[in-house]
């Protein structure tokens, strides 16, 4: 492999195809707890750390070789160099921004979707990054406050942030049926049967997705959640339009899916037997 303009500098560092989502926990910089405007930035298998240095870059697009950020590499209506994240004065200090050099807009949280040739900076903590190709993509951005949180279950963690139990199988349907959800898109609703099934069947290794496949799995989920104790995700305790409404407020509010989840439409996950 070769960098034509990526090069290893001081206070940069891969970060390997295994690290765990940026949203449950920051991972350490150089061994050690980053220092407040660290960047981190994490897509398809990988990513990189950046101490925030003007004027440095980070690349992130399809172009493989030649970025810091591979996302989208089968997707051509993704751009080789789809976005830089670049570290600029600001204040006496610094700050990240992004600018978009590809085709198609990215879209954060809570902001206008960011046009191309269009800049504008980074929020400090978490960000997903979304670009609608021919899948949805999603890029993981942290900027360090430089106080490491870990977000990974321990037994001293509160009920409240403690992740329900899924299979594999029921962790990719519901992450279809919500995708919309998960995506934030404004005025989002969760897809119907048959969009999930749609989106199943467009996911690498899936195949022969039904509405009634897809329904059952739900059912099942419900069903044991409500064994469990969890309220009003049954036709006899809720209406039956705000089942799906009920399921995605419980699966949001324990953490137990979260935006990085969307990569999956997009890698897969093999067998879904269990």
């Amino acid at each position: 492999m070769t960098h034509k303009k990526v090069s290893m500098t001081q206070g940069m560092y891969p970060l390997g195809r295994l690290t765990p989502s940026l949203v449950r926990q920051e991972p350490l910089f150089a061994g050690a707890t980053a220092p407040a405007g660290t960047l981190f930035v994490l897509g398809d298998a990988g990513g990189y750390a950046a101490a925030a240095v003007s004027g440095r870059e980070l690349l992130v697009g399809r172009n493989t070789p030649d970025v810091h950020v591979a996302i989208g590499s089968g997707d051509a209506y993704v751009s080789r160099e789809h976005a830089t994240l670049r570290c600029v004065p600001y204040g006496g200090t610094t700050q990240w921004v992004i600018r978009n050099g590809g085709k198609l807009p990215i879209r954060m949280p809570d902001n206008a979707p960011l046009l191309s040739a269009h800049e504008a900076p980074l929020p400090g903590g978490y960000t997903p990054l979304y670009i609608q190709g021919e899948q949805l993509h999603v890029v993981e951005v942290l900027v360090s406050d430089g106080r490491r949180r870990r977000g990974a279950v321990s037994p001293q963690t509160s009920t409240g942030n403690l992740r329900l139990p899924l299979t594999r199988r029921e962790w990719l349907v519901l992450v279809a049926m919500f995708a919309d959800v998960l995506a934030r898109e404004d005025q989002a609703m969760p897809n119907s049967w048959n969009g999930t099934a749609k989106l199943l069947n467009t996911v690498p290794g899936q195949s022969g997705w039904t509405d009634r496949k897809a329904e059952n799995v739900v059912d099942g989920v419900r069903q044991r959640l409500t064994s469990a104790g969890i309220e009003r995700l049954t036709r006899e305790t809720a209406p039956s339009e705000a089942l799906k409404a009920n399921l995605a407020r419980v699966l949001l509010d324990t953490g137990t899916l979260v935006p990085d989840d969307l990569r999956v439409l997009t890698t897969g996950i093999g067998n879904t037997e269990s």
